[in-house]
């Protein structure tokens, strides 16, 4: 069965002040990496800029 994913733009804004709550909201929720541990869960890894090339300004 195939999901029906809308066209979703990385880096878009919000598009009223409702979704712009809703995001808001959301951030207030996020688990911090204690939180995570406890669940026996990880964070995501840090993309570190020397794994990349990328020199640090």
């Amino acid at each position: 069965m195939e999901k029906k994913v809308p066209n979703i733009e990385n880096g878009s804004m919000a598009r009223d002040m409702k979704e712009l709550k809703d995001l808001g909201k959301q951030m207030e929720h996020l688990r911090d990496g204690l939180e995570l541990a406890e669940d026996e869960r990880i964070a995501d890894p840090i993309q570190l800029e020397e794994d990349t090339g990328i020199e640090k300004k």
